[in-house]
Protein backbone atom coordinates (compact mmCIF):
# COMPACT_ATOMS: atom_id res chain seq x y z
CA UNK A 1 0.00 0.00 0.00
CA UNK A 2 1.51 3.27 -1.12
CA UNK A 3 1.70 6.14 1.34
CA UNK A 4 1.39 9.84 0.48
CA UNK A 5 1.62 12.94 2.58
CA UNK A 6 -1.70 14.18 1.22
CA UNK A 7 -4.58 13.11 -1.02
CA UNK A 8 -6.54 15.77 -2.93
CA UNK A 9 -9.93 14.75 -4.34
CA UNK A 10 -11.14 16.79 -7.31
CA UNK A 11 -9.05 18.54 -9.98
CA UNK A 12 -10.95 21.81 -10.32
CA UNK A 13 -9.19 25.05 -9.45
CA UNK A 14 -9.42 24.30 -5.71
CA UNK A 15 -7.88 20.83 -6.07
CA UNK A 16 -5.15 22.02 -8.43
CA UNK A 17 -4.32 24.87 -6.06
CA UNK A 18 -4.09 22.62 -3.01
CA UNK A 19 -1.95 20.06 -4.83
CA UNK A 20 0.41 22.78 -6.08
CA UNK A 21 0.89 24.47 -2.69
CA UNK A 22 1.58 21.17 -0.94
CA UNK A 23 3.99 20.02 -3.67
CA UNK A 24 5.83 23.35 -3.46
CA UNK A 25 6.57 22.42 0.16
CA UNK A 26 8.05 19.07 -0.84
CA UNK A 27 5.00 17.02 0.09
CA UNK A 28 3.99 13.94 -1.87
CA UNK A 29 0.46 14.32 -3.23
CA UNK A 30 -2.06 12.02 -4.88
CA UNK A 31 -4.54 14.00 -6.99
CA UNK A 32 -7.73 12.11 -7.83
CA UNK A 33 -10.27 13.04 -10.52
CA UNK A 34 -13.46 11.08 -11.10
CA UNK A 35 -13.85 12.27 -14.70
CA UNK A 36 -11.77 11.23 -17.67
CA UNK A 37 -10.08 14.64 -17.93
CA UNK A 38 -8.68 17.08 -15.39
CA UNK A 39 -10.11 20.46 -14.55
CA UNK A 40 -13.62 19.91 -13.21
CA UNK A 41 -15.83 22.81 -14.27
CA UNK A 42 -12.78 24.58 -15.71
CA UNK A 43 -12.32 21.97 -18.43
CA UNK A 44 -13.40 22.87 -21.93
CA UNK A 45 -15.15 20.67 -24.47
CA UNK A 46 -15.17 20.83 -28.26
CA UNK A 47 -17.91 20.38 -30.82
CA UNK A 48 -16.98 20.55 -34.51
CA UNK A 49 -13.51 21.43 -33.26
CA UNK A 50 -14.82 24.61 -31.60
CA UNK A 51 -13.90 25.09 -27.90
CA UNK A 52 -16.48 26.05 -25.29
CA UNK A 53 -16.23 26.57 -21.55
CA UNK A 54 -18.36 24.60 -19.12
CA UNK A 55 -18.16 26.54 -15.85
CA UNK A 56 -15.59 29.28 -16.34
CA UNK A 57 -16.59 32.25 -18.49
CA UNK A 58 -15.08 35.38 -16.96
CA UNK A 59 -13.48 36.52 -13.72
CA UNK A 60 -12.25 39.45 -11.73
CA UNK A 61 -8.97 39.65 -9.83
CA UNK A 62 -6.68 40.49 -12.75
CA UNK A 63 -5.29 44.01 -13.21
CA UNK A 64 -3.20 45.72 -15.89
CA UNK A 65 -0.22 45.90 -13.53
CA UNK A 66 -0.70 42.30 -12.31
CA UNK A 67 -1.31 43.17 -8.66
CA UNK A 68 -4.90 41.89 -8.35
CA UNK A 69 -5.68 39.11 -5.89
CA UNK A 70 -5.94 36.52 -8.69
CA UNK A 71 -2.66 37.76 -10.20
CA UNK A 72 -1.03 37.31 -6.81
CA UNK A 73 -2.43 33.85 -6.11
CA UNK A 74 -1.35 32.61 -9.53
CA UNK A 75 2.05 34.22 -8.92
CA UNK A 76 2.48 32.30 -5.67
CA UNK A 77 1.64 29.10 -7.53
CA UNK A 78 4.29 29.98 -10.12
CA UNK A 79 1.95 30.08 -13.12
CA UNK A 80 0.98 33.75 -13.55
CA UNK A 81 3.28 34.15 -16.56
CA UNK A 82 1.58 31.16 -18.23
CA UNK A 83 -1.91 32.73 -18.15
CA UNK A 84 -3.02 35.63 -20.33
CA UNK A 85 -6.07 37.64 -19.22
CA UNK A 86 -8.21 39.24 -21.93
CA UNK A 87 -9.87 42.33 -20.47
CA UNK A 88 -13.32 43.55 -21.36
CA UNK A 89 -13.35 47.27 -22.26
CA UNK A 90 -13.22 49.24 -19.01
CA UNK A 91 -15.72 51.79 -20.24
CA UNK A 92 -18.25 49.14 -21.26
CA UNK A 93 -17.59 45.85 -19.50
CA UNK A 94 -21.19 44.70 -19.26
CA UNK A 95 -24.37 45.77 -21.06
CA UNK A 96 -27.68 45.00 -19.32
CA UNK A 97 -30.88 45.04 -21.38
CA UNK A 98 -34.28 45.65 -19.74
CA UNK A 99 -36.93 44.75 -22.36
CA UNK A 100 -39.82 45.62 -20.03
CA UNK A 101 -38.44 49.16 -19.67
CA UNK A 102 -37.39 49.42 -23.31
CA UNK A 103 -33.91 50.47 -22.24
CA UNK A 104 -30.41 49.18 -21.51
CA UNK A 105 -27.57 50.17 -19.23
CA UNK A 106 -23.82 49.97 -19.82
CA UNK A 107 -21.76 49.10 -16.75
CA UNK A 108 -18.08 50.14 -16.73
CA UNK A 109 -15.26 48.61 -14.66
CA UNK A 110 -14.02 50.13 -11.41
CA UNK A 111 -16.17 50.42 -8.28
CA UNK A 112 -15.67 54.18 -7.97
CA UNK A 113 -16.29 54.64 -11.69
CA UNK A 114 -19.54 52.67 -11.38
CA UNK A 115 -20.53 54.71 -8.35
CA UNK A 116 -20.08 58.04 -10.14
CA UNK A 117 -21.88 56.82 -13.27
CA UNK A 118 -24.87 55.66 -11.24
CA UNK A 119 -25.02 59.01 -9.43
CA UNK A 120 -24.97 60.80 -12.76
CA UNK A 121 -27.68 58.61 -14.29
CA UNK A 122 -29.88 58.43 -11.16
CA UNK A 123 -29.49 61.95 -9.72
CA UNK A 124 -32.41 61.61 -7.28
CA UNK A 125 -30.68 58.60 -5.69
CA UNK A 126 -27.23 60.17 -5.23
CA UNK A 127 -27.21 60.04 -1.43
CA UNK A 128 -28.45 56.48 -1.35
CA UNK A 129 -25.87 55.38 -3.91
CA UNK A 130 -23.14 56.91 -1.72
CA UNK A 131 -24.51 55.15 1.37
CA UNK A 132 -24.58 51.82 -0.45
CA UNK A 133 -21.01 52.13 -1.74
CA UNK A 134 -19.65 53.36 1.57
CA UNK A 135 -21.12 50.32 3.25
CA UNK A 136 -19.75 48.15 0.44
CA UNK A 137 -16.28 49.66 0.90
CA UNK A 138 -16.42 49.10 4.67
CA UNK A 139 -17.07 45.38 4.12
CA UNK A 140 -14.15 45.09 1.72
CA UNK A 141 -11.79 46.91 4.10
CA UNK A 142 -12.90 44.67 6.98
CA UNK A 143 -12.01 41.53 5.03
CA UNK A 144 -8.22 41.09 4.86
CA UNK A 145 -8.44 37.89 2.80
CA UNK A 146 -9.27 39.99 -0.27
CA UNK A 147 -5.60 40.95 -0.09
CA UNK A 148 -3.12 38.11 -0.55
CA UNK A 149 -1.20 38.78 2.65
CA UNK A 150 -4.47 38.64 4.59
CA UNK A 151 -4.85 34.94 3.85
CA UNK A 152 -3.13 34.07 7.13
CA UNK A 153 -6.32 35.06 8.96
CA UNK A 154 -9.79 33.56 8.51
CA UNK A 155 -12.40 36.31 7.95
CA UNK A 156 -13.89 37.53 11.23
CA UNK A 157 -17.67 37.94 11.68
CA UNK A 158 -19.11 41.40 11.01
CA UNK A 159 -22.64 42.81 11.17
CA UNK A 160 -23.05 42.44 7.39
CA UNK A 161 -22.91 38.65 7.86
CA UNK A 162 -26.50 38.75 9.11
CA UNK A 163 -27.99 41.39 6.80
CA UNK A 164 -29.22 40.43 3.34
CA UNK A 165 -28.22 42.15 0.12
CA UNK A 166 -31.88 43.00 -0.44
CA UNK A 167 -32.12 44.71 2.97
CA UNK A 168 -29.16 46.98 2.22
CA UNK A 169 -30.34 47.84 -1.29
CA UNK A 170 -33.90 48.60 -0.10
CA UNK A 171 -32.53 50.75 2.70
CA UNK A 172 -30.37 52.82 0.35
CA UNK A 173 -32.32 53.31 -2.90
CA UNK A 174 -35.88 53.14 -4.23
CA UNK A 175 -35.64 53.11 -8.04
CA UNK A 176 -36.45 49.52 -9.26
CA UNK A 177 -33.93 49.58 -12.12
CA UNK A 178 -31.19 50.92 -9.85
CA UNK A 179 -31.93 48.20 -7.28
CA UNK A 180 -31.54 45.61 -10.02
CA UNK A 181 -28.25 47.12 -11.22
CA UNK A 182 -26.80 47.08 -7.70
CA UNK A 183 -27.72 43.41 -7.19
CA UNK A 184 -27.32 42.03 -10.73
CA UNK A 185 -24.05 40.22 -10.01
CA UNK A 186 -25.92 37.82 -7.74
CA UNK A 187 -26.43 35.86 -10.97
CA UNK A 188 -22.68 35.12 -10.75
CA UNK A 189 -23.21 33.00 -7.64
CA UNK A 190 -26.79 31.78 -8.14
CA UNK A 191 -28.42 33.04 -4.93
CA UNK A 192 -31.24 35.56 -4.56
CA UNK A 193 -30.65 38.98 -2.93
CA UNK A 194 -33.13 38.13 -0.17
CA UNK A 195 -31.11 35.00 0.74
CA UNK A 196 -27.44 36.04 0.54
CA UNK A 197 -25.64 38.12 3.16
CA UNK A 198 -24.48 41.55 2.10
CA UNK A 199 -20.95 40.57 3.10
CA UNK A 200 -20.82 37.53 0.81
CA UNK A 201 -22.23 39.55 -2.07
CA UNK A 202 -19.50 42.15 -1.58
CA UNK A 203 -16.75 39.53 -1.41
CA UNK A 204 -17.86 37.75 -4.59
CA UNK A 205 -18.68 40.85 -6.62
CA UNK A 206 -15.77 43.09 -5.58
CA UNK A 207 -13.18 41.76 -8.01
CA UNK A 208 -15.80 41.42 -10.78
CA UNK A 209 -16.59 45.12 -10.49
CA UNK A 210 -12.98 46.25 -10.37
CA UNK A 211 -11.96 44.47 -13.60
CA UNK A 212 -13.64 41.90 -15.81
CA UNK A 213 -11.64 39.50 -17.96
CA UNK A 214 -11.66 36.25 -19.83
CA UNK A 215 -8.56 34.10 -20.15
CA UNK A 216 -6.88 32.96 -23.32
CA UNK A 217 -7.92 29.31 -23.82
CA UNK A 218 -10.63 29.79 -21.17
CA UNK A 219 -10.65 27.39 -18.25
CA UNK A 220 -8.08 25.21 -20.00
CA UNK A 221 -5.62 28.08 -19.55
CA UNK A 222 -5.67 27.53 -15.78
CA UNK A 223 -5.73 23.74 -16.03
CA UNK A 224 -2.86 23.46 -18.52
CA UNK A 225 -0.68 25.87 -16.55
CA UNK A 226 -1.18 24.14 -13.21
CA UNK A 227 -0.98 20.58 -14.52
CA UNK A 228 2.33 21.43 -16.23
CA UNK A 229 3.95 22.50 -12.96
CA UNK A 230 2.35 19.64 -10.99
CA UNK A 231 3.91 17.12 -13.34
CA UNK A 232 7.31 18.56 -12.44
CA UNK A 233 6.73 17.96 -8.74
CA UNK A 234 6.03 15.02 -6.45
CA UNK A 235 2.40 14.64 -7.53
CA UNK A 236 0.71 11.48 -8.80
CA UNK A 237 -2.39 12.22 -10.90
CA UNK A 238 -5.12 9.65 -11.51
CA UNK A 239 -8.24 10.22 -13.60
CA UNK A 240 -11.37 8.02 -13.55
CA UNK A 241 -10.59 7.44 -9.88
CA UNK A 242 -11.97 8.64 -6.57
CA UNK A 243 -12.26 7.42 -3.00
CA UNK A 244 -14.70 4.57 -2.53
CA UNK A 245 -14.22 4.08 1.20
CA UNK A 246 -12.51 5.76 4.15
CA UNK A 247 -11.40 2.70 6.10
CA UNK A 248 -9.58 1.78 9.29
CA UNK A 249 -10.81 4.76 11.31
CA UNK A 250 -9.00 5.04 14.62
CA UNK A 251 -8.69 8.02 16.96
CA UNK A 252 -11.00 9.93 14.61
CA UNK A 253 -8.50 9.59 11.77
CA UNK A 254 -8.76 7.66 8.50
CA UNK A 255 -5.73 5.38 8.16
CA UNK A 256 -6.59 3.73 4.86
CA UNK A 257 -8.33 4.94 1.70
CA UNK A 258 -9.87 2.44 -0.71
CA UNK A 259 -9.99 3.82 -4.25
CA UNK A 260 -12.49 3.07 -6.99
CA UNK A 261 -9.75 1.47 -9.11
CA UNK A 262 -9.36 -1.24 -6.46
CA UNK A 263 -6.12 0.04 -4.96
CA UNK A 264 -5.53 1.20 -1.40
CA UNK A 265 -3.40 4.11 -0.16
CA UNK A 266 -2.66 5.89 3.08
CA UNK A 267 -1.98 9.57 3.79
CA UNK A 268 -1.57 12.04 6.62
CA UNK A 269 -4.66 13.89 5.45
CA UNK A 270 -7.16 14.13 2.62
CA UNK A 271 -8.61 17.31 1.11
CA UNK A 272 -11.98 17.00 -0.62
CA UNK A 273 -12.68 19.80 -3.13
CA UNK A 274 -15.93 18.28 -4.41
CA UNK A 275 -19.58 19.00 -3.58
CA UNK A 276 -20.35 18.67 0.19
CA UNK A 277 -23.00 16.02 -0.44
CA UNK A 278 -20.49 13.98 -2.43
CA UNK A 279 -18.07 14.27 0.49
CA UNK A 280 -20.78 13.10 2.90
CA UNK A 281 -21.51 10.08 0.69
CA UNK A 282 -17.84 9.03 0.97
CA UNK A 283 -17.27 9.45 4.71
CA UNK A 284 -18.21 6.66 7.18
CA UNK A 285 -21.56 7.65 8.68
CA UNK A 286 -20.83 5.96 11.99
CA UNK A 287 -18.11 8.56 12.61
CA UNK A 288 -20.30 11.56 11.83
CA UNK A 289 -22.84 13.22 14.07
CA UNK A 290 -26.47 13.46 12.96
CA UNK A 291 -26.14 17.22 13.25
CA UNK A 292 -23.29 17.33 10.74
CA UNK A 293 -25.10 15.02 8.33
CA UNK A 294 -28.28 17.07 8.55
CA UNK A 295 -26.37 20.29 7.98
CA UNK A 296 -24.86 18.99 4.75
CA UNK A 297 -28.13 17.45 3.56
CA UNK A 298 -29.91 20.74 4.20
CA UNK A 299 -27.68 22.67 1.80
CA UNK A 300 -29.69 23.82 -1.20
CA UNK A 301 -28.26 23.88 -4.71
CA UNK A 302 -27.58 27.24 -6.29
CA UNK A 303 -29.43 28.16 -9.46
CA UNK A 304 -28.39 26.38 -12.63
CA UNK A 305 -28.17 27.40 -16.28
CA UNK A 306 -29.67 26.22 -19.53
CA UNK A 307 -26.95 26.94 -22.07
CA UNK A 308 -26.89 27.44 -25.81
CA UNK A 309 -23.49 27.21 -27.51
CA UNK A 310 -23.22 28.87 -30.90
CA UNK A 311 -20.84 30.25 -33.51
CA UNK A 312 -20.91 33.21 -35.88
CA UNK A 313 -19.02 32.65 -39.11
CA UNK A 314 -18.72 36.28 -40.23
CA UNK A 315 -19.72 38.68 -37.42
CA UNK A 316 -20.77 42.10 -38.70
CA UNK A 317 -18.76 43.91 -36.01
CA UNK A 318 -15.63 41.82 -36.48
CA UNK A 319 -16.32 39.58 -33.49
CA UNK A 320 -15.72 41.80 -30.47
CA UNK A 321 -15.56 40.18 -27.02
CA UNK A 322 -18.76 41.27 -25.25
CA UNK A 323 -20.89 40.42 -22.24
CA UNK A 324 -24.61 41.23 -22.45
CA UNK A 325 -27.38 40.38 -19.96
CA UNK A 326 -31.10 40.33 -20.69
CA UNK A 327 -33.23 40.87 -17.59
CA UNK A 328 -36.98 40.51 -18.27
CA UNK A 329 -37.88 42.34 -15.06
CA UNK A 330 -36.23 44.42 -12.33
CA UNK A 331 -37.14 42.13 -9.40
CA UNK A 332 -34.13 39.82 -9.02
CA UNK A 333 -35.72 37.81 -6.20
CA UNK A 334 -38.69 36.99 -8.38
CA UNK A 335 -36.61 36.26 -11.48
CA UNK A 336 -34.34 33.89 -9.55
CA UNK A 337 -37.25 31.92 -8.06
CA UNK A 338 -38.64 28.84 -9.79
CA UNK A 339 -42.37 29.45 -10.31
CA UNK A 340 -43.09 26.66 -12.79
CA UNK A 341 -41.69 23.34 -13.94
CA UNK A 342 -40.48 24.91 -17.17
CA UNK A 343 -39.45 28.56 -16.73
CA UNK A 344 -38.66 30.50 -19.90
CA UNK A 345 -37.64 34.06 -20.65
CA UNK A 346 -35.60 34.25 -17.45
CA UNK A 347 -32.45 36.26 -16.75
CA UNK A 348 -29.80 35.50 -19.32
CA UNK A 349 -26.10 36.28 -19.95
CA UNK A 350 -24.68 36.16 -23.47
CA UNK A 351 -20.93 36.03 -23.94
CA UNK A 352 -19.19 36.44 -27.29
CA UNK A 353 -15.54 35.48 -27.63
CA UNK A 354 -12.77 34.95 -30.14
CA UNK A 355 -11.28 31.46 -30.05
CA UNK A 356 -9.30 29.04 -32.21
CA UNK A 357 -10.63 25.72 -33.44
CA UNK A 358 -8.74 22.44 -33.38
CA UNK A 359 -6.93 23.38 -36.62
CA UNK A 360 -5.84 26.74 -35.24
CA UNK A 361 -8.33 28.74 -37.30
CA UNK A 362 -10.09 31.73 -35.65
CA UNK A 363 -13.72 31.20 -34.68
CA UNK A 364 -16.26 33.51 -33.07
CA UNK A 365 -18.21 31.77 -30.31
CA UNK A 366 -21.40 32.62 -28.46
CA UNK A 367 -22.39 31.20 -25.08
CA UNK A 368 -25.89 32.05 -23.84
CA UNK A 369 -26.63 31.13 -20.22
CA UNK A 370 -30.26 31.41 -19.13
CA UNK A 371 -30.97 30.96 -15.43
CA UNK A 372 -32.55 27.57 -14.80
CA UNK A 373 -33.46 25.52 -11.74
CA UNK A 374 -32.47 21.98 -10.87
CA UNK A 375 -36.14 21.06 -10.31
CA UNK A 376 -36.90 21.90 -13.95
CA UNK A 377 -35.51 18.53 -15.07
CA UNK A 378 -36.57 16.56 -12.01
CA UNK A 379 -38.85 14.26 -14.03
CA UNK A 380 -35.77 12.96 -15.90
CA UNK A 381 -33.34 12.88 -12.95
CA UNK A 382 -33.12 9.07 -12.97
CA UNK A 383 -32.24 8.88 -16.67
CA UNK A 384 -28.72 8.65 -18.04
CA UNK A 385 -26.75 10.73 -20.50
CA UNK A 386 -27.68 9.95 -24.12
CA UNK A 387 -30.42 7.57 -22.92
CA UNK A 388 -33.16 10.05 -22.10
CA UNK A 389 -36.74 9.97 -23.45
CA UNK A 390 -37.95 12.05 -26.42
CA UNK A 391 -39.78 14.44 -24.07
CA UNK A 392 -36.45 15.59 -22.64
CA UNK A 393 -35.01 16.33 -26.06
CA UNK A 394 -38.20 18.17 -27.01
CA UNK A 395 -37.77 20.28 -23.89
CA UNK A 396 -34.17 21.06 -24.85
CA UNK A 397 -35.17 21.99 -28.38
CA UNK A 398 -37.99 24.28 -27.26
CA UNK A 399 -35.91 26.03 -24.63
CA UNK A 400 -32.98 26.44 -26.99
CA UNK A 401 -35.29 27.94 -29.63
CA UNK A 402 -36.69 30.35 -27.04
CA UNK A 403 -33.21 31.55 -26.07
CA UNK A 404 -32.21 32.04 -29.71
CA UNK A 405 -35.40 34.01 -30.35
CA UNK A 406 -34.61 36.36 -27.48
CA UNK A 407 -31.05 36.84 -28.66
CA UNK A 408 -32.24 37.70 -32.17
CA UNK A 409 -34.73 40.18 -30.73
CA UNK A 410 -32.43 42.00 -28.33
CA UNK A 411 -28.84 41.41 -29.52
CA UNK A 412 -28.61 42.16 -33.27
CA UNK A 413 -24.96 41.08 -33.47
CA UNK A 414 -26.07 37.50 -32.67
CA UNK A 415 -28.66 37.18 -35.45
CA UNK A 416 -26.28 35.24 -37.69
CA UNK A 417 -25.42 32.73 -34.96
CA UNK A 418 -25.75 29.03 -35.70
CA UNK A 419 -26.49 26.72 -32.78
CA UNK A 420 -23.76 24.16 -32.07
CA UNK A 421 -25.07 22.48 -28.91
CA UNK A 422 -27.25 22.95 -25.81
CA UNK A 423 -26.96 21.87 -22.17
CA UNK A 424 -29.48 21.51 -19.34
CA UNK A 425 -28.87 21.16 -15.61
CA UNK A 426 -28.81 17.37 -16.16
CA UNK A 427 -26.03 17.80 -18.73
CA UNK A 428 -24.00 19.71 -16.15
CA UNK A 429 -24.81 17.16 -13.46
CA UNK A 430 -23.55 14.25 -15.50
CA UNK A 431 -20.57 16.03 -17.05
CA UNK A 432 -19.31 17.48 -13.76
CA UNK A 433 -20.30 14.54 -11.52
CA UNK A 434 -22.08 16.76 -8.99
CA UNK A 435 -25.39 15.88 -7.32
CA UNK A 436 -27.61 18.52 -8.93
CA UNK A 437 -26.03 20.26 -11.90
CA UNK A 438 -26.16 23.62 -10.14
CA UNK A 439 -23.89 26.34 -11.48
CA UNK A 440 -22.18 27.32 -8.23
CA UNK A 441 -22.40 24.37 -5.87
CA UNK A 442 -24.51 25.20 -2.84
CA UNK A 443 -26.74 28.24 -2.37
CA UNK A 444 -24.96 30.88 -0.26
CA UNK A 445 -27.77 31.52 2.23
CA UNK A 446 -27.50 33.92 5.13
CA UNK A 447 -26.73 32.30 8.49
CA UNK A 448 -25.52 29.12 6.83
CA UNK A 449 -22.35 27.35 8.02
CA UNK A 450 -20.58 25.97 4.97
CA UNK A 451 -18.36 22.91 5.13
CA UNK A 452 -14.81 24.30 5.06
CA UNK A 453 -11.53 23.32 6.69
CA UNK A 454 -11.26 20.32 8.97
CA UNK A 455 -14.27 18.01 9.13
CA UNK A 456 -15.41 15.79 12.04
CA UNK A 457 -12.67 13.30 11.12
CA UNK A 458 -9.39 14.89 12.15
CA UNK A 459 -7.45 14.29 8.95
CA UNK A 460 -10.25 15.07 6.49
CA UNK A 461 -10.63 18.60 5.10
CA UNK A 462 -12.98 20.40 2.72
CA UNK A 463 -12.27 23.16 0.21
CA UNK A 464 -13.78 24.29 -3.09
CA UNK A 465 -16.39 26.74 -4.33
CA UNK A 466 -19.01 25.47 -1.87
CA UNK A 467 -16.62 25.87 1.06
CA UNK A 468 -15.91 29.59 1.33
CA UNK A 469 -17.16 31.53 -1.71
CA UNK A 470 -18.07 30.45 -5.24
CA UNK A 471 -15.96 31.28 -8.29
CA UNK A 472 -12.29 30.84 -9.14
CA UNK A 473 -11.05 33.28 -6.49
CA UNK A 474 -13.22 31.91 -3.68
CA UNK A 475 -12.29 28.31 -4.47
CA UNK A 476 -8.57 29.10 -4.57
CA UNK A 477 -8.78 31.00 -1.28
CA UNK A 478 -10.47 28.06 0.41
CA UNK A 479 -7.57 25.80 -0.61
CA UNK A 480 -5.02 28.31 0.64
CA UNK A 481 -6.79 28.46 4.01
CA UNK A 482 -6.75 24.66 4.27
CA UNK A 483 -3.07 24.49 3.29
CA UNK A 484 -2.25 27.06 5.96
CA UNK A 485 -3.90 24.75 8.50
CA UNK A 486 -2.00 21.70 7.25
CA UNK A 487 1.42 23.34 6.90
CA UNK A 488 1.24 25.50 10.00
CA UNK A 489 0.81 29.25 10.20
CA UNK A 490 4.52 30.09 10.55
CA UNK A 491 5.49 28.01 7.50
CA UNK A 492 2.58 29.37 5.49
CA UNK A 493 3.29 33.01 6.41
CA UNK A 494 6.90 32.56 5.33
CA UNK A 495 5.64 31.04 2.09
CA UNK A 496 3.34 33.99 1.40
CA UNK A 497 6.00 36.54 2.17
CA UNK A 498 8.91 34.81 0.48
CA UNK A 499 10.62 36.80 -2.23
CA UNK A 500 10.61 33.83 -4.58
CA UNK A 501 6.82 33.58 -4.41
CA UNK A 502 5.82 37.24 -4.49
CA UNK A 503 8.30 38.20 -7.19
CA UNK A 504 6.10 36.46 -9.76
CA UNK A 505 2.97 38.06 -8.37
CA UNK A 506 4.11 41.63 -8.81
Amino acid sequence: MKTYDYIVVGSGIAGLTAARVLSQHGKSVLLLEKATILGGSLARFRVEGIPYDVGFHFTGGFTDNADGVLDQMLGILGVRDRIRPLFFPREASHRIIFPSLNTSYTVPSGIEVIREKLKQDFPRERKGIDRYHERYRNVVEATPSLNLLGLDEFPKPISEDVITLKDVIDECVSDPMLKCLLGALCMCYGTRPNEVSFKNHCLVSYSLQETLARVEDGGDGFVDALVAVLQQGNVDIRTRTSIEQCADVRDRKVHRFVLTDGSEVSAKACIFTIHPQSILATLPKENLSKGFQNRVNDFEPSDAFFTVYGAIDSPADGGAMTLVSILPDTDLDDMLTCHAPDPVDGPMMVLRSREKDSDGHPVHTVTALEVAFVDTCKQWENTKLKRRPPEYYNYKQQRGDSIVRRMHEHIPECRDMRVIDTASSLTYRDYLHNPHGSAYGIRQKIGQFNVVGRLPLNNIYAAGQSALLPGVIGAMMSSLFVCRNLLGREVFDEYLNSKSCLSTAR
